[in-house]
């Protein structure tokens, strides 16, 4: 572990997915806006796949161009998509699902995920999830309607079966201004009902 693993929510998330994600698993980037968690799910999976979901055309040209300037474009099927429709292109259960919320850097902040489509798309795919598997959520609460993203996020993954899931949330309390929050939900081993 690097000593820069604790700065922020993104890096946590990855510390959080590295530890689950299985040879052959299928990973999911519900959000894949520059293609930076895309890329690491790329890195991370052998013999499995990425499935990479943005509604921007803006994010999936970017997000394509820096697959392929790592020579991992084979490995990540790109898609323009709401990621509330994620789960129509999901044909095996995911050893890791990422979501970034938000908006896309250096694109119109009115292209922000929202409120709404964002616990439709985290309650359609933690079902998603393979046994032991992890969905990772990175809020932003200091733009427009970030607030109400967070606490729809928070109110979808508290009502989860404790049975079926174990919910986190980190946050930290002494940055200034607004620090991004991360959720984290595992599907424990015996959660598939």
């Amino acid at each position: 572990m690097t000593s820069t693993a604790f700065r922020n929510a993104v890096k946590l998330s990855h510390l959080c997915v590295e530890r689950v994600v299985k040879p052959g698993d299928t990973v999911i980037d519900a959000t894949c806006g520059n293609g930076h968690d895309t890329l690491f799910l790329a890195r991370l999976v052998t013999g499995g796949q990425v499935l990479a979901f943005d509604i921007s055309p803006r994010a999936i040209a970017n997000t394509r161009l820096r697959l392929e300037q790592h020579g991992l474009s084979d490995r990540v099927g790109l898609y323009e998509e709401n990621f509330r429709n994620l789960a129509s292109y999901v044909t095996s259960p995911a050893g890791a699902i990422m979501f970034n919320l938000g908006y896309l850097p250096g694109a119109p902040r009115e292209t922000a995920t929202t409120a709404e489509s964002s616990r439709e798309a985290i309650e359609k795919a933690v079902h998603l999830l393979r046994p032991g598997g992890v969905m990772t959520i990175v809020c932003y609460p200091g733009h427009e309607g970030g607030l109400e993203e967070v606490r729809q996020v928070l109110i979808v993954t508290a009502e989860l079966d404790q049975q079926d899931f174990e919910v986190l949330k980190v946050k930290f309390i002494n940055q200034a201004h607004h620090p991004p929050l991360l959720v984290v939900v595992q599907r424990l081993e015996g959660g598939l009902r």
